[in-house]
């Protein structure tokens, strides 16, 4: 097989996938939360085809020597943190230096040794203090004439599982290394020799769906549709896969929770070649909305309103400008901050939630994902099926965004659906009487349904009180203070994080669309919930 340029590898695969959800094939069932022991799971694409995978959390010395030395310039993850020459630590040639490659920012903590490291010499500990199976294997060493290197490594799960691992050598001398490794948090695909594969940097528990193409006609960018299986990812976000054929097929893997993966049939290591992964959200929408043998839930007949497939109703927000900001209104305070009045384009559609999200969807959004980020700590104020879901941190919030296929709006975006091209004090008009749930009020939220008086231009309800909502731009004065004009998104560099929207436990002046609420980082609040905004 000839090595191509991955961009135009991506392309075509990109291509590809978009065709093949035109008609989507069957899916396997999903597997649910990672079993522990090896899985297999028969997946049928047509009648007279099957795909069997097996999946896995287990790491066999066989896998690391697989990944770190048998595919091709990956040998370099190994990082000789020990040297034992004749029989003693050799100080003067290690540790090696760590190298950054690309994924990874880390190497695989090892000790290498000119003699031979046997089962018991070294014992490796994880992070929850719990024994694991170490990796001992041998290669050549070509920078001295070809002589074995014994070398003991931290299994590749230490790659992936994040804390401190404690290896400890006993023989032929005794020493401790004790290595702290992150999480992984770029999405990666490693290639063993044989069938076996490592996915890894997607969220928490996320499902993934996977789609095998073929390469056919020499390779020239020509890719056939082959096979799809779909299965679930442990607690740190990786597994263990093996599949036929694995070597010779490009794999698309695309995560419910908007994670998302392009491996071409060459591959051979991660290299700086390798471009960013980003997909549109509308395309993770369509590979999560498309269910063998079940319609698309229609919309409500009404062309600015729909229903999208988790059972959530959004209206239309049409491209366009508006007034942003307001310069008749000052800080109230060093948390509830106005900005400057400019014109704002928005230059693509998009739907918003007509409601906000209630407790009811969340709870849905916990059952089916069974995910941490949809624990949360409940709130005396919110705690009806049908009042908005309160006292999640921004993170949680995005996360919940992914599973239904969009994100949380930007500042303009909300701002926009609140106020439109008129652009008034508040989402109803200039004047505040009884459209919203503000402080007095009911003392706590009420239904997402309530105030259907209070409702923005496009129909959307208690964008002024009852929860605040967040938005996914941060607060940065000195981006401010550029007055950027076409879809604006303040930067998340560990800057304070936005609300907007006021709430119950606020008077009628902050529920003015132009105020936003500023806050510490990682957050969550008793009044604060979220709407999620979807590709037009």
């Amino acid at each position: 097989m000839k090595i191509r340029s991955l961009t135009a590898t991506i392309i075509c695969l990109f291509v590809s996938l978009i065709a093949a959800f035109q008609t989507v094939p069957p899916l396997a069932a999903a597997t649910g939360t990672p079993s522990p022991s090896p899985t297999r799971t028969a997946t049928p694409t047509n009648l007279s085809d099957t795909l069997e995978i097996e999946l896995s959390d287990d790491f066999s010395p066989d896998l690391i020597a697989d990944i770190t030395i048998g595919t091709g310039g990956q040998r370099k993850f190994l990082e000789c943190t020990i040297n034992i020459v004749n029989g003693a630590i050799d100080y003067d040639d290690g540790p090696q230096e760590l190298e950054e490659v690309p994924d990874f920012r880390t190497q695989i903590p090892s000790i290498c040794s000119d003699q031979e490291i046997k089962a018991g010499d070294v014992q490796v500990f994880a992070p929850n203090g719990n024994q694991t199976q170490v990796a001992l294997f041998s290669l050549n060493d070509e920078n001295n004439d070809g002589h074995l290197i014994y070398v003991a490594a931290v299994p590749l799960g230490a790659f992936l599982t994040p804390g401190q691992w404690h290896i400890a050598l006993f023989n032929p001398v005794q020493a401790d290394l004790f290595v702290t490794l992150p999480r992984i948090t770029q999405t990666i695909f490693l290639r063993g020799t044989l069938s076996t594969g490592i996915l890894a940097g997607f969220q928490p528990f996320e499902q993934v769906r996977a789609f095998a193409y073929n390469e056919i006609n020499g390779g020239r960018n020509n890719w056939m549709f082959a096979k799809s299986f779909e299965f679930g990812v442990n607690q740190f976000g990786y597994r263990v896969i093996s599949l036929k054929d694995l070597q010779t097929n490009s794999v698309v893997f695309v995560g419910q929770q908007g994670s998302f993966y392009i491996s071409n049939g060459a591959f051979q290591g991660n290299g700086s070649s390798q471009s960013p992964r980003q997909v549109d959200f509308s395309t993770i929408q369509r590979v999560w909305s498309a269910q063998p043998g079940v319609n698309p839930p229609p919309n409500t007949g009404n062309t600015t309103e729909r229903v999208d497939f988790h059972g959530v109703t959004q209206v239309f927000v049409p491209a366009g400008c508006f007034l942003m900001g307001s310069d008749a209104l000052g800080d109230i305070n060093n948390q509830i901050r106005m900005h400057s009045q400019r014109q704002v384009c928005i230059s693509q559609d998009y739907w918003i939630d007509k409601y906000e999200v209630s407790n009811a969807q969340w709870e849905q959004f916990r059952q089916e994902t069974g995910s941490p980020q949809a624990n949360l700590e409940n709130f005396q104020t919110s705690t009806g099926s049908d009042t908005p879901r309160v006292g999640m941190t921004l993170a949680q919030a995005q996360a919940y965004a992914q599973w239904r296929g969009g994100h949380i709006p930007t500042e303009a975006e909300w701002e926009y659906a609140a106020r439109g091209p008129n652009a008034p004090l508040y989402p109803w008009g200039n004047t505040f009487t009884n459209q919203a749930n503000t402080y007095g009020t009911a003392g706590g939220t009420v239904s997402v349904m309530s105030y259907p008086e209070g409702a923005s231009w496009v129909g959307a309800l208690n964008m002024a009180g009852n929860a605040g909502e967040w938005v996914s731009d941060c607060y940065d004065a000195g981006f401010d203070a550029q007055m950027i004009t076409s879809d604006p998104i303040g930067p998340c560099n560990g800057s304070n994080e936005m609300v907007k929207g006021s709430s119950f436990g606020f008077n009628s002046y902050p529920a003015q669309s132009a105020y936003r609420f500023v806050n510490p980082p990682g957050r969550y609040w008793f009044d604060v919930g979220l709407r999620v905004v979807s590709p037009g």
